[in-house]
């Protein structure tokens, strides 16, 4: 008789994902810094945002315009990190939209047989781009944006993270609260 694999691992490809990643998962959860809020009296830093060429040209500008905005009405600060997360928002959000597309270009569909080919032609092509996304957070998360599913948008998975990155990168040592500017660098 097979051995199964003892509690705590995972396959994942054919390798067995060792026991004590749960111990870490679980003191990152108990280690997540309590949200702070924007803080006046600290100086307003100006961060930088650069479009780069292998940036989704759309994608960056719905992002930086985004951010911008927000930048501008005052609402963006350093957020404590790493701050707690719920994976469920992030994470059956493609997999809804696929659905969504799905009951709307295929299993609803009462058109002609001819109507119907176009119809599920078209709904691939759809899904395929929208498995080649990640969900983003369009109010960052570390600018102290809510972690919900209407603040996220489907966006390049490239450019999500070089944004997500260049933030980071300028923020990680600032105080949290301090209060964010954003300039765009196109």
């Amino acid at each position: 008789m097979a051995r199964r694999p003892s509690t705590g691992t995972k396959r994942r490809g054919g390798v067995a994902k060792p026991g004590e990643g749960n111990l870490v998962s679980a003191a990152v959860k108990k280690a997540s810094a309590p949200p702070v809020k924007r803080n006046n009296d600290l100086p307003e830093v100006t961060i930088r945002i650069e479009r780069k060429s292998f940036h989704h040209r759309t994608d960056f500008d719905r992002k930086a315009a985004a951010l911008k905005r927000l930048s501008d009405q005052g609402k963006l600060f350093k957020q404590a990190n790493p701050l707690a997360r719920d994976g469920s928002v992030t994470g059956g959000f493609k997999d809804r939209i696929i659905k969504k597309l799905y009951n709307k270009y295929v299993k609803n569909n009462t058109g002609s047989t001819e109507q119907k080919a176009l119809d599920e032609a078209a709904f691939e092509r759809m899904r395929q781009r929208v498995v080649s996304q990640n969900p983003d957070h369009v109010w960052e998360l570390q600018l102290g944006g809510p972690d919900e599913v209407g603040n996220l948008k489907l966006m390049d998975a490239r450019t999500n993270r070089d944004i997500g990155t260049q933030i980071r990168v300028q923020i990680m040592n600032l105080p949290d609260g301090t209060p964010i500017r954003i300039e765009v660098v196109d």
